[in-house]
């Protein structure tokens, strides 16, 4: 007799577990935490932007939900303007703040993780 109630609940916890597990969704992880209506685009788009702030770390992969979205803004031209916006405030950066000879000689040199030293 315990041996099938151990087995019915070890049944009903699996199939519990499936029809939770089918219902998951990113979002409703998200919703309502300072009672914003977060769309699935606000939350790629937030991801986006603190992965490039480094707020987001050694992630491994895009989160599943994201991966159309976050491809498609890197071939956009969107991509293209924020890389040479990025190009040219560095530039400015480094020309009105380092004291370089025009020799041809001086070098930026970046770090294994693209830090510029």
């Amino acid at each position: 007799m315990a041996r099938n109630l151990g087995f019915f609940l070890a049944i009903l916890g699996l199939f519990l577990g499936i029809v939770s597990a089918s219902n998951w969704n990113i979002l409703n992880q998200k919703k309502g935490k300072y009672g914003l209506q977060i769309t699935l685009k606000n939350y790629c788009e937030s991801w986006r932007m603190n992965v490039e702030l480094h707020n987001i770390r050694d992630f491994e992969v895009v989160p599943e939900e994201c991966v159309q979205y976050i491809g498609k803004y890197m071939t956009s031209t969107q991509y293209k303007v924020d890389s040479e916006r990025t190009i040219d405030e560095c530039t400015v950066h480094m020309f009105t703040s380092c004291d370089f000879k025009k020799d041809g000689k001086d070098a930026w040199i970046f770090d294994i993780d693209d830090t510029l030293l």
